[in-house]
Protein backbone atom coordinates (compact mmCIF):
# COMPACT_ATOMS: atom_id res chain seq x y z
CA UNK A 1 0.00 0.00 0.00
CA UNK A 2 1.32 3.45 -0.90
CA UNK A 3 1.99 5.49 2.26
CA UNK A 4 3.15 8.72 0.59
CA UNK A 5 1.32 9.85 -2.55
CA UNK A 6 2.39 13.32 -3.69
CA UNK A 7 2.21 15.33 -6.88
CA UNK A 8 3.40 18.89 -6.47
CA UNK A 9 3.95 21.80 -8.86
CA UNK A 10 5.92 24.93 -7.99
CA UNK A 11 7.60 27.53 -10.21
CA UNK A 12 10.86 28.19 -8.40
CA UNK A 13 12.42 30.60 -10.92
CA UNK A 14 12.26 31.11 -14.70
CA UNK A 15 14.68 28.24 -15.27
CA UNK A 16 13.16 25.72 -12.85
CA UNK A 17 9.62 24.48 -12.28
CA UNK A 18 9.04 21.54 -9.93
CA UNK A 19 6.44 19.16 -11.37
CA UNK A 20 7.00 15.81 -9.70
CA UNK A 21 5.08 12.78 -8.52
CA UNK A 22 6.38 10.65 -5.63
CA UNK A 23 4.67 7.45 -4.46
CA UNK A 24 6.46 5.62 -1.67
CA UNK A 25 5.57 2.71 0.61
CA UNK A 26 7.20 1.64 3.87
CA UNK A 27 10.70 1.68 2.39
CA UNK A 28 13.68 3.95 1.77
CA UNK A 29 13.26 6.01 -1.36
CA UNK A 30 16.19 7.94 -2.79
CA UNK A 31 15.65 11.27 -4.53
CA UNK A 32 18.67 11.39 -6.82
CA UNK A 33 19.96 13.92 -9.32
CA UNK A 34 22.52 16.64 -9.99
CA UNK A 35 22.80 19.89 -8.08
CA UNK A 36 20.07 22.32 -9.09
CA UNK A 37 17.57 19.60 -10.06
CA UNK A 38 15.18 20.69 -7.28
CA UNK A 39 15.66 17.83 -4.81
CA UNK A 40 15.66 19.94 -1.62
CA UNK A 41 12.81 22.12 -2.87
CA UNK A 42 10.72 19.02 -3.54
CA UNK A 43 11.28 17.85 0.06
CA UNK A 44 10.19 21.25 1.37
CA UNK A 45 7.01 21.13 -0.71
CA UNK A 46 6.12 17.68 0.63
CA UNK A 47 6.91 18.68 4.22
CA UNK A 48 4.90 21.90 4.14
CA UNK A 49 7.90 24.21 4.52
CA UNK A 50 6.95 25.67 1.13
CA UNK A 51 3.52 25.81 -0.52
CA UNK A 52 3.00 24.23 -3.96
CA UNK A 53 1.27 26.23 -6.68
CA UNK A 54 -0.75 23.15 -7.54
CA UNK A 55 -1.05 19.46 -6.68
CA UNK A 56 -1.90 17.16 -3.81
CA UNK A 57 -0.02 15.50 -0.94
CA UNK A 58 -1.48 12.48 0.87
CA UNK A 59 0.22 10.65 3.73
CA UNK A 60 -1.11 7.43 5.29
CA UNK A 61 -4.54 8.13 3.82
CA UNK A 62 -4.75 11.72 5.10
CA UNK A 63 -4.78 14.67 2.70
CA UNK A 64 -2.16 17.19 3.78
CA UNK A 65 -2.40 19.47 0.77
CA UNK A 66 -4.89 19.79 -2.06
CA UNK A 67 -4.81 22.92 -4.17
CA UNK A 68 -8.18 22.21 -5.78
CA UNK A 69 -9.94 21.73 -2.41
CA UNK A 70 -7.89 24.43 -0.65
CA UNK A 71 -6.56 22.00 1.95
CA UNK A 72 -3.22 22.93 3.53
CA UNK A 73 -2.52 21.21 6.85
CA UNK A 74 -0.02 23.22 8.95
CA UNK A 75 3.48 21.84 9.24
CA UNK A 76 3.15 21.19 12.99
CA UNK A 77 0.20 18.81 12.38
CA UNK A 78 1.66 16.84 9.48
CA UNK A 79 3.78 14.49 11.63
CA UNK A 80 6.71 14.60 9.26
CA UNK A 81 10.26 14.38 10.57
CA UNK A 82 13.19 16.03 8.82
CA UNK A 83 16.97 15.93 9.09
CA UNK A 84 19.21 18.29 7.16
CA UNK A 85 22.86 18.86 6.24
CA UNK A 86 22.95 21.23 9.22
CA UNK A 87 21.66 19.37 12.30
CA UNK A 88 19.96 22.53 13.70
CA UNK A 89 20.28 21.35 17.31
CA UNK A 90 19.47 23.72 20.17
CA UNK A 91 22.78 24.69 21.82
CA UNK A 92 21.12 25.71 25.11
CA UNK A 93 19.71 22.17 25.64
CA UNK A 94 21.63 18.99 26.36
CA UNK A 95 21.19 15.90 24.17
CA UNK A 96 18.22 14.60 26.18
CA UNK A 97 16.54 18.00 25.93
CA UNK A 98 17.03 18.08 22.18
CA UNK A 99 15.74 14.54 21.65
CA UNK A 100 12.67 15.18 23.77
CA UNK A 101 11.93 18.65 22.38
CA UNK A 102 8.99 17.47 20.27
CA UNK A 103 7.40 15.57 23.18
CA UNK A 104 6.32 18.53 25.28
CA UNK A 105 2.69 17.41 25.30
CA UNK A 106 3.54 13.95 26.67
CA UNK A 107 3.62 13.02 30.34
CA UNK A 108 6.99 12.82 32.03
CA UNK A 109 7.19 8.98 32.19
CA UNK A 110 6.04 8.60 28.57
CA UNK A 111 8.48 11.25 27.44
CA UNK A 112 11.37 9.62 29.29
CA UNK A 113 10.54 6.19 27.80
CA UNK A 114 10.41 7.55 24.25
CA UNK A 115 13.65 9.50 24.64
CA UNK A 116 15.41 6.34 25.87
CA UNK A 117 13.85 4.29 23.05
CA UNK A 118 14.93 6.51 20.16
CA UNK A 119 18.29 7.24 21.79
CA UNK A 120 19.03 3.51 21.78
CA UNK A 121 17.79 3.15 18.21
CA UNK A 122 20.03 5.99 17.01
CA UNK A 123 23.07 5.05 19.11
CA UNK A 124 23.12 8.12 21.36
CA UNK A 125 22.11 6.64 24.74
CA UNK A 126 25.55 7.36 26.19
CA UNK A 127 25.30 11.00 25.07
CA UNK A 128 22.02 12.02 26.75
CA UNK A 129 23.68 14.06 29.46
CA UNK A 130 26.18 15.75 27.13
CA UNK A 131 26.11 19.32 25.87
CA UNK A 132 25.73 19.91 22.15
CA UNK A 133 29.08 21.72 21.88
CA UNK A 134 30.91 18.57 23.01
CA UNK A 135 29.61 16.37 20.17
CA UNK A 136 31.36 15.32 16.96
CA UNK A 137 29.70 15.85 13.59
CA UNK A 138 28.50 12.25 13.40
CA UNK A 139 27.16 12.36 16.96
CA UNK A 140 25.25 15.57 16.23
CA UNK A 141 23.59 14.04 13.17
CA UNK A 142 22.54 10.93 15.14
CA UNK A 143 21.07 13.21 17.82
CA UNK A 144 19.23 15.11 15.07
CA UNK A 145 17.86 11.81 13.79
CA UNK A 146 16.67 10.83 17.28
CA UNK A 147 14.99 14.21 17.73
CA UNK A 148 13.17 13.83 14.40
CA UNK A 149 11.96 10.34 15.35
CA UNK A 150 10.85 11.04 18.92
CA UNK A 151 7.34 12.39 18.08
CA UNK A 152 6.65 9.23 16.00
CA UNK A 153 6.51 10.81 12.51
CA UNK A 154 4.66 9.07 9.70
CA UNK A 155 7.37 10.06 7.21
CA UNK A 156 11.06 10.94 7.53
CA UNK A 157 12.64 13.33 5.01
CA UNK A 158 16.45 13.45 4.82
CA UNK A 159 18.23 16.24 2.94
CA UNK A 160 21.81 15.02 2.37
CA UNK A 161 22.45 14.54 6.11
CA UNK A 162 25.85 12.86 5.64
CA UNK A 163 27.41 15.38 3.25
CA UNK A 164 29.58 16.99 5.93
CA UNK A 165 30.70 13.70 7.56
CA UNK A 166 33.80 11.62 6.93
CA UNK A 167 33.41 8.19 5.36
CA UNK A 168 33.14 6.17 8.60
CA UNK A 169 30.61 8.72 9.92
CA UNK A 170 28.59 8.42 6.72
CA UNK A 171 28.52 4.64 6.98
CA UNK A 172 27.36 4.73 10.59
CA UNK A 173 24.51 7.16 9.90
CA UNK A 174 23.35 5.23 6.81
CA UNK A 175 23.36 2.03 8.85
CA UNK A 176 21.25 3.78 11.51
CA UNK A 177 18.76 4.91 8.87
CA UNK A 178 18.29 1.33 7.67
CA UNK A 179 17.68 0.23 11.25
CA UNK A 180 15.26 3.12 11.84
CA UNK A 181 13.20 2.23 8.78
CA UNK A 182 12.89 -1.39 9.90
CA UNK A 183 12.16 -0.57 13.54
CA UNK A 184 9.72 2.30 13.01
CA UNK A 185 8.09 0.98 9.82
CA UNK A 186 7.87 4.41 8.17
CA UNK A 187 8.77 5.57 4.67
CA UNK A 188 12.02 7.51 4.34
CA UNK A 189 12.74 9.85 1.43
CA UNK A 190 16.47 10.53 1.22
CA UNK A 191 18.07 13.20 -0.98
CA UNK A 192 21.51 12.60 -2.44
CA UNK A 193 23.58 13.22 -5.56
CA UNK A 194 25.92 10.33 -4.62
CA UNK A 195 25.34 7.22 -6.75
CA UNK A 196 27.11 5.11 -4.11
CA UNK A 197 24.60 6.14 -1.45
CA UNK A 198 21.73 5.68 -3.89
CA UNK A 199 22.70 2.12 -4.80
CA UNK A 200 23.54 0.90 -1.31
CA UNK A 201 20.81 2.64 0.74
CA UNK A 202 17.58 2.83 -1.21
CA UNK A 203 15.03 0.29 -2.38
CA UNK A 204 13.50 2.78 -4.84
CA UNK A 205 15.18 5.63 -6.69
CA UNK A 206 13.53 8.71 -8.18
CA UNK A 207 15.76 10.32 -10.80
CA UNK A 208 15.08 14.06 -10.79
CA UNK A 209 16.13 16.31 -13.65
CA UNK A 210 15.09 19.97 -13.95
CA UNK A 211 12.30 19.47 -11.41
CA UNK A 212 10.76 16.37 -12.99
CA UNK A 213 11.01 12.68 -12.12
CA UNK A 214 12.32 11.19 -15.37
CA UNK A 215 12.75 7.60 -14.11
CA UNK A 216 12.05 5.52 -11.01
CA UNK A 217 12.59 1.98 -9.77
CA UNK A 218 15.32 -0.10 -8.07
CA UNK A 219 18.41 2.15 -7.83
CA UNK A 220 20.81 0.04 -9.87
CA UNK A 221 18.18 -0.51 -12.57
CA UNK A 222 17.42 3.21 -12.88
CA UNK A 223 21.09 4.13 -13.10
CA UNK A 224 21.65 1.40 -15.68
CA UNK A 225 18.72 2.60 -17.82
CA UNK A 226 19.88 6.20 -17.46
CA UNK A 227 23.07 5.15 -19.21
CA UNK A 228 25.10 8.07 -20.46
CA UNK A 229 22.88 10.96 -19.30
CA UNK A 230 25.20 13.93 -19.13
CA UNK A 231 23.56 15.13 -15.92
CA UNK A 232 24.62 12.05 -13.92
CA UNK A 233 27.69 12.70 -11.86
CA UNK A 234 30.96 10.91 -12.36
CA UNK A 235 31.53 8.16 -9.80
CA UNK A 236 35.21 8.69 -9.19
CA UNK A 237 36.58 8.23 -5.70
CA UNK A 238 34.00 5.69 -4.50
CA UNK A 239 35.29 4.03 -1.34
CA UNK A 240 33.99 1.15 0.74
CA UNK A 241 33.95 1.92 4.46
CA UNK A 242 33.54 -0.68 7.22
CA UNK A 243 34.03 -1.12 10.95
CA UNK A 244 36.16 -3.98 12.22
CA UNK A 245 38.45 -5.41 14.88
CA UNK A 246 42.13 -6.28 14.81
CA UNK A 247 42.09 -10.09 15.00
CA UNK A 248 45.78 -11.06 14.95
CA UNK A 249 49.28 -10.14 13.81
CA UNK A 250 51.58 -12.42 11.81
CA UNK A 251 54.52 -13.31 14.13
CA UNK A 252 57.05 -12.10 11.58
CA UNK A 253 55.30 -8.75 11.27
CA UNK A 254 54.38 -9.24 7.62
CA UNK A 255 50.61 -8.75 7.95
CA UNK A 256 47.69 -8.05 10.28
CA UNK A 257 44.31 -9.74 10.02
CA UNK A 258 41.24 -7.54 10.52
CA UNK A 259 37.74 -9.01 11.00
CA UNK A 260 35.01 -6.82 9.50
CA UNK A 261 31.76 -6.54 11.48
CA UNK A 262 29.35 -9.04 9.96
CA UNK A 263 31.69 -9.72 7.08
CA UNK A 264 34.95 -11.34 6.03
CA UNK A 265 38.41 -11.06 7.49
CA UNK A 266 41.03 -9.16 5.51
CA UNK A 267 44.81 -9.43 5.53
CA UNK A 268 46.25 -5.91 5.61
CA UNK A 269 49.64 -4.25 5.92
CA UNK A 270 50.93 -4.37 9.53
CA UNK A 271 48.88 -2.20 11.89
CA UNK A 272 50.39 -0.85 15.11
CA UNK A 273 47.34 -1.64 17.25
CA UNK A 274 46.73 -4.49 19.69
CA UNK A 275 44.47 -7.43 18.96
CA UNK A 276 40.90 -6.50 19.88
CA UNK A 277 41.31 -2.82 18.89
CA UNK A 278 38.41 -1.31 16.97
CA UNK A 279 39.30 0.07 13.55
CA UNK A 280 37.78 1.82 10.52
CA UNK A 281 38.56 0.11 7.23
CA UNK A 282 38.42 1.67 3.76
CA UNK A 283 38.95 0.16 0.31
CA UNK A 284 38.72 2.18 -2.91
CA UNK A 285 36.13 0.82 -5.32
CA UNK A 286 38.66 0.66 -8.16
CA UNK A 287 40.95 -1.47 -5.96
CA UNK A 288 38.35 -4.28 -5.83
CA UNK A 289 38.94 -6.77 -8.64
CA UNK A 290 36.24 -9.29 -9.53
CA UNK A 291 36.57 -12.87 -10.72
CA UNK A 292 34.14 -15.61 -11.70
CA UNK A 293 35.15 -19.23 -11.23
CA UNK A 294 38.27 -20.82 -9.68
CA UNK A 295 41.36 -18.69 -9.03
CA UNK A 296 44.95 -19.80 -8.61
CA UNK A 297 48.43 -18.30 -8.56
CA UNK A 298 47.62 -14.80 -7.30
CA UNK A 299 49.89 -12.67 -5.16
CA UNK A 300 46.95 -10.76 -3.65
CA UNK A 301 46.33 -11.85 -0.07
CA UNK A 302 42.56 -11.41 -0.03
CA UNK A 303 40.09 -13.49 -2.00
CA UNK A 304 36.62 -12.70 -0.64
CA UNK A 305 33.64 -14.71 -1.81
CA UNK A 306 30.37 -12.87 -2.38
CA UNK A 307 27.23 -12.61 -4.48
CA UNK A 308 26.31 -9.89 -6.98
CA UNK A 309 23.43 -7.77 -5.64
CA UNK A 310 23.20 -5.13 -8.38
CA UNK A 311 24.96 -3.80 -11.45
CA UNK A 312 24.78 -0.13 -12.50
CA UNK A 313 26.23 0.96 -15.86
CA UNK A 314 26.52 4.69 -16.51
CA UNK A 315 28.44 6.24 -19.36
CA UNK A 316 31.91 4.70 -19.55
CA UNK A 317 31.82 3.30 -16.03
CA UNK A 318 29.96 0.72 -13.98
CA UNK A 319 29.51 -0.18 -10.33
CA UNK A 320 28.94 -3.74 -9.16
CA UNK A 321 27.37 -4.19 -5.72
CA UNK A 322 28.57 -7.38 -4.01
CA UNK A 323 27.31 -8.81 -0.71
CA UNK A 324 29.81 -10.69 1.46
CA UNK A 325 28.16 -11.75 4.70
CA UNK A 326 26.38 -8.68 6.07
CA UNK A 327 28.70 -6.25 4.22
CA UNK A 328 27.96 -4.54 0.91
CA UNK A 329 30.83 -3.67 -1.43
CA UNK A 330 31.05 -1.41 -4.47
CA UNK A 331 33.50 -2.49 -7.16
CA UNK A 332 34.20 0.13 -9.84
CA UNK A 333 34.80 -1.18 -13.35
CA UNK A 334 34.66 -0.18 -17.00
CA UNK A 335 31.17 -0.13 -18.50
CA UNK A 336 31.94 -3.14 -20.68
CA UNK A 337 33.16 -5.35 -17.81
CA UNK A 338 29.82 -6.63 -16.39
CA UNK A 339 28.64 -7.86 -19.81
CA UNK A 340 32.04 -9.31 -20.69
CA UNK A 341 32.11 -11.26 -17.41
CA UNK A 342 28.44 -12.22 -17.55
CA UNK A 343 27.75 -10.54 -14.21
CA UNK A 344 24.12 -10.70 -13.09
CA UNK A 345 22.21 -10.48 -9.80
CA UNK A 346 22.72 -13.63 -7.73
CA UNK A 347 25.96 -14.69 -9.44
CA UNK A 348 28.72 -15.87 -7.04
CA UNK A 349 31.93 -13.90 -7.51
CA UNK A 350 35.28 -13.50 -5.81
CA UNK A 351 36.61 -10.09 -4.83
CA UNK A 352 40.40 -9.81 -5.01
CA UNK A 353 42.15 -7.19 -2.89
CA UNK A 354 45.83 -6.56 -2.27
CA UNK A 355 46.73 -6.22 1.40
CA UNK A 356 48.25 -2.78 0.83
CA UNK A 357 45.11 -1.47 -0.90
CA UNK A 358 43.20 -1.74 2.40
CA UNK A 359 43.41 1.39 4.56
CA UNK A 360 43.06 0.85 8.32
CA UNK A 361 42.82 3.53 10.99
CA UNK A 362 41.88 3.54 14.71
CA UNK A 363 38.10 3.75 15.04
CA UNK A 364 36.71 7.24 15.33
CA UNK A 365 35.22 7.93 18.75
Amino acid sequence: MTTLDARVVRRVHPGLTIDATIRLGDEIGVLFGPSGAGKSTLLRLIAGLARPDDGRVELAGETLFDAARRVDVPLRRRRIGMIFQDDLLFPHLDVAGNVGFGLKGAGRPERARRVEEVAALCGVSALLGRGIATLSGGERQRVGLARALAPRPRLLLCDEPVSALDLPGRRRLLDRLRGVQQAEGIPILYVTHSPAEAVTLGTRLFLLEAGRVVAEGPPADVLARAGGRASLLHLEGIRNAFAGTVAEHEPGGEWTRVALDGGPSLFVAPVDLPAGARVDVEVAGDEVMLAVGPIAGLSARNQVEGVVEAVAVHGREAEVVVRAGATLWLASTLASTPAAMGLSVGLPVTMILKARSVRVEPAAT
